[in-house]
């Protein structure tokens, strides 16, 4: 039995799509730190589908540049670093601890980024002055997710190639060709 031209090109773009790989999308999720006093220390976390041992950049920097005063000689510079992500249940974890006195009172914009990839979350945090607490009582904003993608599956290490146009026009031009006989 002779296969027909339309079971060949079939079969063609079903090999091509299957040894080119299919992406899983990688996604990042930040917990929003709030408002922290600047004496106290402060941890921004959150989950990710990214395999346990994945590196992580937190970039954590001033959203504004203000007037120096006079005792201040510099800008309040940001803090980066590098974690680790962790296993967890259902999503794996990721934690960054920023030392008491590191930041200076302000606006912060936090990125957390895949070091190997492009999955990446912001948000922002406020770090109030330090000084004595008042006894008037505030309520503390609900944390909230930035995921860029939904339904965590902790075991991509590294995202597959997209699919490259090159095969598949050539299995479209192999299967139009085979159709033409």
């Amino acid at each position: 039995m002779k296969p027909n031209g339309t079971a060949i090109a079939a079969g063609l773009l079903i090999l091509c799509f299957g040894a080119c790989g299919i992406v899983a999308a990688q996604s990042l999720a930040v917990e929003e730190p709030g408002t922290v006093s600047a004496g106290e220390p402060i941890t921004i976390s959150g989950t990710t589908n990214l395999a346990p041992g994945n590196q992580l950049l937190v970039s954590v920097i001033p959203t504004e540049f203000l007037p120096l005063e006079q005792n201040q000689t510099t800008e309040p510079a940001g803090i980066s670093g590098t974690v680790t992500v962790e296993p967890g249940e259902p999503a794996n974890t990721w934690s960054f601890t920023i030392n008491p006195g590191q930041l200076e009172p302000g606006n912060y914009l936090v990125t957390v980024e895949w070091i190997e990839g492009d999955a990446t979350a912001t948000t922002t945090l406020f770090v109030e002055a330090a000084g004595p607490s008042p006894t008037v009582t505030t309520a503390t904003p609900t944390p909230t997710t930035n995921a860029t993608t939904a339904t965590p599956s902790p075991t991509p290490t590294e995202a597959a190639p997209t699919v490259p146009v090159l095969a598949v026009l050539t299995a479209i031009l192999a299967a139009a060709l085979l159709l033409r006989r």
